[in-house]
């Protein structure tokens, strides 16, 4: 005689330990009824497992949406390919003939999905920063253009993939949302708040993450100096946070937020870590300047200064300037001054990438500004505001582990639907992400030819 559950006890000692660990709960841990075959079981099981369903949360400044269905309306998938357009406004040393940029095209460009910013108290935020971990799992921050400060923070799994899952979104009334990461469990904002209380408008928030959503469990705040929050990293159970002008690079404890130890600086715009050495790596502006910190290490409460650079650019007030570290060497988005590559044993200058001309490209010079850039491989994408996205390539892997000059040649750019500002990017491991502005986010998949 047929019996389901020897069916089912026989299939979960098949899937192993990979199916305990994904048993079939609900938002609260109730079990899923058996109710009908195996397949149907492990149909719903996978899909449960990998999109719980959360209530929606909100108080009086913050609101989480958890609802799929209303998440899924601003999530486009696409399989369209993107023309690499002509990099007018460069030297001519640095671009590729229009022969080579058509036949010879080392990649190709194709936009796998694209999410729209949320609207918050009935205004469209612009996504400023987006943030990765685990490649699978990414965070974009938004903020509102000019008054009132408004923000938001969307969650999404499956980011490395042409379909990724926009599962939890935060609103919030009373903030810009600059800069945001995560650890796994919880997401941290860096922010520009109206919220009274604070002696600064700088601010490090956190939400915790419920599995693949977000909740208002633990939901918490801590004051930060200078005006805005500019950045925010975990590593290990450290966060890290920088804010602006008279402000400071801080490390918190991640159980409870308590500061460790900070460094006063001068506009503190960005922070990351040397990965094969632990080293923290600080990008400032007005004027440009590199500080390396001893990673973990906050001796008397405060941190361990190794080594100060200067670096050219990154003169804007109130600016962006964000920094990659690949093989030993600093990538700074220099603003007027393009990218800026420097060593990091000595701060010595070994490249660098010009800022297009807005001349040229009949643009303003202040929506011209090299804010972002990021690297893999041989491949540099830069943002430069509403100039697009430009692509670079380096005569050697950019990952190798050395401090030698290369000949850099800028490939082409590619640009979003009304000149949407480019305004962070992140490239790893085949997928690129755009930070666009009013544009939302851009998922682009890479492919190597």
């Amino acid at each position: 005689m047929f019996n389901l559950q020897q069916v089912i006890n026989s299939s979960m000692l098949e899937f192993g330990s990979s199916f305990s660990r994904q048993r079939c709960i609900t938002t609260s841990g109730y079990r899923l009824s058996v109710t009908l075959t195996l397949v149907v079981l492990l149909s719903a099981c996978n899909e449960t497992t990998e999109v719980p369903v959360f209530p929606d949360e909100a108080n009086s400044r913050v609101s989480i949406t958890n609802d799929l269905t209303a998440l899924n309306e601003r999530v486009t998938y696409t399989n369209d390919d993107i023309t690499i357009e002509d990099t007018a406004g460069l030297p001519p040393a640095l671009m590729l003939p229009s022969a080579a940029k058509i036949t010879n095209a080392p990649f190709s460009l194709t936009q796998v999905a694209e999410i729209q910013p949320p609207m918050v108290e009935g205004e469209l935020v612009q996504a400023t920063s987006v943030s990765l971990r685990n490649n699978a799992e990414g965070m974009v921050s938004y903020n509102m253009r000019g008054a009132p400060r408004l923000g938001a923070v969307d969650f999404i799994k499956r980011f490395n993939s042409s379909s990724p899952r926009l599962t939890s979104s935060v609103s919030f009334n009373d903030s810009d949302i600059n800069a945001v990461a995560t650890d796994g469990s919880y997401v941290y904002t860096s922010v520009a708040t109206d919220a009274v209380g604070f002696s600064f408008p700088a601010v490090l928030e956190r939400i915790k993450v419920n599995m693949n959503g977000l909740t208002l469990q633990e939901n918490f705040r801590i004051p930060l100096t200078s005006f805005a929050g500019t950045s925010v990293m975990p590593v290990d159970k450290v966060i890290y946070t920088t804010s602006g002008d008279g402000g400071h690079v801080s490390g918190f404890d991640s159980k409870d937020l308590t500061l460790l130890g900070e460094y006063s600086l001068h506009d503190a715009r960005w922070v990351t870590r040397d990965e094969s050495t632990g080293r923290i790596i600080v990008a400032q502006g007005t004027p440009g300047t590199l500080s390396i910190f001893e990673g973990g290490v906050f001796p008397g409460g405060t941190m361990n200064l190794l080594n100060t650079f200067p670096f050219t650019g990154a003169n804007v007030a109130e600016s962006k300037t964000t920094v990659d570290v690949a093989g030993g060497k600093a990538f700074i988005a220099a603003g007027p001054d393009g990218v800026q590559i420097m060593c990091l044993n000595d701060g010595q200058t070994i490249g660098s990438v010009p800022r297009p001309n807005p001349a040229d490209l009949g643009l303003d010079p202040a929506v011209v500004v090299t804010n972002s850039v990021t690297v893999d491989g041989d491949l540099m994408f830069i943002s430069n505001g509403e100039a697009g996205v430009y692509v670079a390539q380096g005569s050697a892997s950019f990952n190798d582990n050395n401090c030698n000059p290369q000949s850099i040649t800028v490939l082409g750019k590619l640009r979003f639907d009304n000149l949407q500002s480019a305004n962070h990017v992140a490239y790893e491991s085949g997928y690129l992400y755009v930070a666009a502005g009013l544009g939302g986010i851009k998922i682009v998949l890479v492919s190597i030819n």
